[in-house]
């Protein structure tokens, strides 16, 4: 997310929180279309009962609910047309997208190809522009989902080159988002400490953004201290229904600050090493964010004294460089804490693939919202201090 270029702050979309309310949305939807694509992958169908009810729920408030879920995970550009022209066969004039990340992705490219007639390798390519207002979408995240329920842009694999993509534009904001906790039950200890240790990555470059506003730094601070203080509980308890709807305030709340003020090195690089060895996204945000952080340590004093309090570190009579080392050790301890992965080693990455992997991250952005602008060789630096 690179931030909307004309607004400081700016949040068009709807955001309704509410418990047990999937049977509702078609009541909200019918405002918008009549015609309702129900976009689900596959991967991220992670509680089928409650994709169930929202499916009846649209039903009766729609002339027809079309469920596509023919794609598994880490959808092309071509899988994408695909939909889209179903879409279009299927005169679908709202889109409602279940899912997370990848679901998300598919939907807002989906809603923008329908209305503009363009191919999607085009439009990632730069050689096609989205001109016309999509479709209407609405995102119904079923797991903390980094705030894609809520940007106005994704991630996407080309099909002609096989790179992740980014592509923002400010007519892809959804016109709602709808958390419901009940839908997030599927949660395990596992995908609990993954998910919030990804989210804590998301609020902790969204602080050190230059683009921080005080609404964005009052909600990325506050989602840091919430995920501190939830996260380990989390982790011993991944059923407790109050401890699950905390944990999707803190990502709601970092969605809305990640829309202004974006995340940056550490989602390029997390990026890159989903794309080029298939490292899991959210394992990869929470093992490269300490060494990202440590990066940057003298760059943004101020913004780290801030996150090592709301971390818990006590920051009283030292100096603003010891208190940034606090900010680091407090995210270390963390994740040891719940057992996030701390290495590169640990997964299929070989040290002579870093120099390629460095160079797909350089290609996001998002290295314009760091504190300081930062060269290949120092994300390959990076790279290295994380293997």
């Amino acid at each position: 997310m690179q931030g909307i270029n004309w607004a400081q702050f700016s949040l068009p979309t709807r955001i309704q929180f509410e418990a047990d309310s999937m049977f509702k949305v078609g009541s909200y939807v019918k405002s918008f279309g009549s015609r309702v694509l129900l976009l689900n992958l596959k991967a991220e169908n992670k509680n089928a009962s409650e994709l169930t009810i929202l499916k009846n729920g649209l039903s009766k408030h729609s002339d027809g609910v079309i469920l596509y879920d023919d794609l598994t995970s880490d959808p092309t550009s071509d899988q994408v047309d695909s939909v889209a022209y179903f879409a279009k066969k299927s005169h679908a004039d709202i889109i409602v997208a279940y899912g997370s990340l990848d679901t998300f992705a598919t939907a807002k490219f989906v809603s923008a190809l329908v209305t503009n007639s363009v191919f999607a390798v085009d439009v990632l390519n730069s050689r096609a522009h989205i001109k016309n207002a999509p479709l209407p979408l609405v995102t119904i995240p079923v797991e903390p989902s980094l705030g894609e329920e809520l940007c106005p842009s994704f991630t996407i694999r080309d099909s002609s080159d096989g790179a992740k993509k980014y592509f923002e534009n400010e007519l892809l904001f959804p016109v709602a988002s709808f958390y419901d906790p009940k839908v997030c039950e599927h949660l395990t200890s596992d995908s609990a400490a993954r998910l919030g240790g990804a989210t804590l990555a998301y609020a902790i470059e969204s602080q050190l953004s230059p683009k921080s506003n005080p609404i964005s730094s009052a909600l990325a601070l506050r989602s840091i201290e919430m995920l501190r203080r939830n996260i380990p509980q989390l982790y011993k308890d991944a059923k407790n229904e109050k401890l699950v709807s905390t944990m999707l305030w803190a990502s709601s709340m970092i969605s809305i600050s990640a829309v202004s003020s974006p995340v940056g090195v550490a989602f390029a690089i997390a990026n890159a090493l989903n794309a080029h060895s298939k490292v899991n996204f959210y394992d990869a945000l929470s093992l490269i964010l300490p060494h990202v952080m440590e990066y940057y340590l003298t760059a943004a004093p101020a913004q780290y004294i801030n996150i090592a309090r709301a971390l818990g570190e006590d920051v009283k009579d030292i100096s603003v460089i010891e208190a940034a080392i606090k900010a680091v050790e407090g995210v270390r301890r963390l994740f040891l804490e719940v057992n996030l992965p701390t290495r590169l080693a640990e997964f299929d990455v070989k040290k002579h693939e870093l120099e390629d992997i460095s160079r797909l991250a350089a290609g996001f952005p998002h290295l314009e919202n760091a504190p300081r602008m930062l060269s290949r060789n120092e994300l390959e630096s990076i790279l290295l201090a994380a293997f």
